[in-house]
């Protein structure tokens, strides 16, 4: 079997970067949502897009014209009866991705791949609405997901071989890094980040550091932004979502900053609100300075007097990736490709270590973990590499 077209369901932001991912690199394409106003908008992004990169002189006139040809917009499944993969971009709530699999695997032919660009949720539980649980898998897109070069390709408890690798054939073809992972709660990228993000708020509980201080440390060690702009950028709500989901899912190490509560119930949701740690310019949406509201808030958590360390927001990290290879979610030899690509990373968590020293990791989060608790009880694996004197984690 082989794919040769493809449906994408949900037009918004994410669905139409996929849909122009897809069309570039050759496929024709379907894109559908529920409401016809949201497939309109997309179609209006992706054009935006494709002439962004005429402008750009990566894409000629003539590519972006046919890139364009080659979607095309639709209202009812009856268009779906010749698909061979299907990539849903819709809410990220179960009970949605529930409906829509149970209606593509009626409308779609018996051959077709079922994929899901959830960012977290269980493809196990998505495809067990479906006749068809091998063929289900998941497509995780960063965004934007034409720009963007990683998609993790996650497996659920019945995805079978052959539909791993035509899917990791269109991402190949789509010009992007595949790694497969097993599913688990928030897959590779975004279960490591989860963990730096919210040790970068307790960090700021602890005020060992203020904000403009943490994300310019960051960006010095290893990252293209720091995690409070990022934050910030991404939102609040959508931080304080996840994290919540991850606190459930993985329980005392995933434990939520009360600080990211806080800003939740205060309406400061970064960047698209106006104010979240910073303040932002009303018509750039640019930030113009650290949240003058945000010093009163911090006085109501008691202040450390631990000396402030990079190495430390990077440690619950570090120690993630740790239990991911113990776990066997992604191959060792790709995790830091992975962070690389889909963060942006200039070194992965597996590097920093290296670089760092495993047994000064050790040491490290075993003084952290007197100190803070659970978020630095250092992963099983990171010992053994220790005691059996390893100074790479692969090596």
């Amino acid at each position: 079997m082989e794919i040769h077209k493809v449906a994408v369901v949900g037009a918004g932001a994410m669905g139409s970067g996929i849909a122009t991912a897809l069309s570039l690199a050759g496929y024709p394409v379907l894109l559908k949502d529920i409401n016809p106003d949201t497939v309109a908008a997309g179609m209006g992004r992706i054009q935006k897009s494709l002439q962004s990169r005429v402008l750009k002189g990566t894409l000629s006139p003539e590519g972006a014209e046919h890139a364009l040809e080659r979607i095309t917009p639709v209202d009812h499944y009856h268009w779906f009866e010749n698909i061979d993969l299907v990539i849903e971009a819709a809410a990220e709530d179960i009970a949605v991705k529930h409906r829509l699999f149970r209606e593509l695997d009626e409308v779609t032919p018996p051959h077709a791949l079922l994929a899901t660009n959830t960012s977290s949720l269980s493809i196990t539980y998505i495809a067990s609405v479906t006749k068809r649980p091998s063929q289900v898998l998941g497509l995780h897109f960063f965004n934007p997901a034409h720009v963007m070069k990683l998609v993790e390709v996650v497996r659920g408890l019945d995805t079978s071989e052959a539909t791993l690798e035509l899917a990791g054939e269109v991402c190949r073809r789509m010009g992007k890094l595949s790694i497969q992972v097993e599913e688990c709660a928030s897959f590779l990228v975004n279960r490591l980040l989860g963990r730096y993000a919210s040790e970068a708020l307790f960090m700021l509980q602890d005020q060992v550091i203020d904000p403009e201080g943490l994300d310019r440390a960051a960006f010095d060690f290893v990252m293209p932004m720091g995690p409070i702009a990022l934050r910030d950028f991404t939102g609040i709500d959508i931080g304080h979502h996840v994290a919540t989901f991850n606190h459930s899912e993985y329980g005392a190490r995933f434990e939520p900053p009360a600080l990211l509560g806080q800003m939740f119930e205060r309406g400061w949701l970064g960047q698209k609100a106006g104010q979240g740690f910073y303040v932002y310019d009303p018509e750039t949406r640019r930030p113009t300075g650290v949240n003058p509201q945000l010093a009163g808030l911090l006085e109501r958590f008691p202040r450390s007097s631990e000396p402030f360390d990079v190495r430390r927001l990077f440690l619950p990290m570090i120690n993630e990736a740790l239990l991911v290879i113990q776990e066997h979610v992604a191959r060792p030899g790709e995790i830091d490709l992975a962070m690389r690509a889909g963060l942006g990373m200039r070194r992965g968590p597996l590097q920093i270590a290296e670089d760092i020293g495993l047994a000064e990791c050790l040491n490290l989060l075993e003084g952290y973990f007197l100190t803070h608790g659970e978020r630095f009880r250092p992963a099983p694996l990171l010992k053994r590499l220790v005691w059996g004197r390893r100074t790479m984690v692969m090596g």
